[in-house]
């Protein structure tokens, strides 16, 4: 598990100075993040339910939702 994580912090710095990473690896790799969160300390119903939150907007759909905010606040 600590191995994962470490792994997925080394990505997540490297995306930093990275000029190619994209909004999307970010948004994908929180989700990793909050998918292994999930797995910690709960019983089988929670993390099912974490992982139905934590998978339940795609990218696309996030970027849409955002836009949508954008345009509402203005």
């Amino acid at each position: 598990m600590r191995c994962r994580l470490l792994v997925l912090l080394l990505a997540a710095c490297s995306c930093l100075f990275s000029p190619g990473c994209t909004y999307r690896a970010w948004y994908e790799g929180f989700q990793e993040k909050q998918r292994m969160e999930c797995n910690e300390n709960r019983s089988q119903s929670e993390i099912q339910k974490c992982l139905d939150r934590v998978n339940g907007t795609t990218y696309d759909e996030y970027v849409k939702s955002r836009e949508a905010r954008k345009q509402q606040s203005k």
